[in-house]
């Protein structure tokens, strides 16, 4: 396992010194020192469920940015993606609590996710019209695992025709390569140049889980083309991406056929997650994080949910690198925990409010809805595989 660059650390020094200075503090310092538990992953992961719940409002969004330290929400533009990735996990809370509140609160989340559906042209589903005008492939595909995770948990309120209809966009913008594109175009010349890294994951993912319920083989067959695609791709990389969707849809995959090449890359893209993670031996507070740089609250999430799904392959395969990554999704869960605000933490004007929210970094008292998401899933996962 690798540490920063000496000029990432001391970047990250001055930046946390004149934080400290300010007053602003640190998040709960006992946190990281705390003994693992399943319980207090799971009491951890409800307190940022019971965040979200404060700031849901009453059409099914969300305040979307918080600045604890001025007990303020900031005017972004909110970000439909992130919106289905929170309904997720608010899923997840509730299928690991019973608690029927986490339930009421994804449903309505779901409601609103579900005023963004539009029509595409003839014979091409429905897609998801984000804030900023676009029709994006991870809005699809996480929209889509968001309604497969209802139909799983509250099947009477299932949306399964939506679901469908989704799908069938994502299939339209796949190539016959395997690979995707990443937006929808609303006008024959709108241009689609840019790639995201983690819109393709999320959309196999999103496919996998349906086919779960309708066995449509085009939904198998699309998530395999994707996969063989993005492997062999990035296998040419000079290093792996923290594809960290990616993982999960590989995890789905595996799950089905127990195809060697499907374990044989997550546990790689573990492995590349791992080299980068800063070990004992890195400033204080840092332990558990990942480079390069400051260590931030929502990657360290982000890369745990992939690597509990690294876990659970190798753990199924009989690979002996699920020891190391076991020990690796401990470490960042004790960072995880060190990054939640509470009622104790230093720094926060309204700490009733921001209690449970997961904060943007070590400088950093800001809290924006994915960041509680990830870190909601990722360690209700943890707590799920290794207690």
């Amino acid at each position: 396992m690798q540490n920063p660059p000496a000029k990432s650390i001391l970047i990250a020094f001055i930046l946390l010194s004149i934080f400290v200075r300010s007053g602003s503090g640190l998040p709960n310092e006992h946190a990281g020192a705390q003994e693992l538990s399943g319980a207090r992953l799971i009491q951890s992961a409800r307190a940022g469920g019971d965040y979200l719940l404060r700031i849901q409002k009453r059409d099914g969004d969300f305040n979307y940015y918080y600045d604890a330290a001025q007990d303020r929400f900031e005017s972004r533009r909110y970000n439909i993606v992130r919106h289905a990735g929170t309904a997720l996990s608010l899923f997840d809370l509730f299928a690991a609590t019973r608690d029927s509140r986490y339930l009421q609160s994804a449903q309505r989340a779901v409601r609103f996710l579900g005023t963004r559906f539009r029509r595409a042209s003839p014979a091409q589903g429905s897609y998801v019209l984000d804030y900023d005008g676009k029709a994006k492939l991870g809005a699809n595909g996480l929209a889509l695992v968001a309604l497969t995770r209802q139909m799983e948990l509250d099947p009477r309120n299932g949306k399964r025709a939506s679901a469908e209809a989704l799908a069938k966009l994502v299939l339209a913008l796949q190539h016959k390569d395997g690979s995707f594109q990443m937006r929808y175009k609303l006008r024959p010349d709108e241009q689609v140049l840019a790639e995201s890294l983690y819109y393709p994951g999320e959309a196999m993912l999103g496919l996998i889980r349906l086919y779960g319920f309708n066995h449509d083989a085009r939904l198998l067959n699309a998530a395999r083309r994707g996969a063989d695609y993005l492997i062999n791709r990035q296998q040419k990389m000079n290093s792996l991406p923290a594809d960290a969707w990616f993982m999960q849809a590989l995890e789905g995959l595996y799950n089905i056929d127990h195809e060697k090449r499907y374990a044989r890359h997550a546990i790689s893209l573990a492995e590349a997650m791992i080299a980068d993670q800063y070990t004992d031996d890195a400033p204080e507070g840092f332990v558990g994080g990942f480079g390069p740089g400051s260590p931030r609250s929502t990657p360290a999430a982000s890369r745990a949910e992939g690597l509990v799904a690294a876990y659970r392959i190798a753990k199924s395969a009989g690979d002996g690198r699920a020891a190391k990554i076991a020990a690796a999704l401990m470490a960042t869960a004790r960072f995880q925990l060190a990054e939640q605000l509470t009622t104790d933490t230093t720094g926060v004007r309204n700490p009733r409010r921001a209690a449970g929210g997961f904060r943007e970094g070590l400088t950093s008292l800001k809290i924006r809805i994915d960041y509680v998401q990830h870190n909601i899933s990722s360690l209700l996962g943890i707590a799920k595989e290794l207690y």
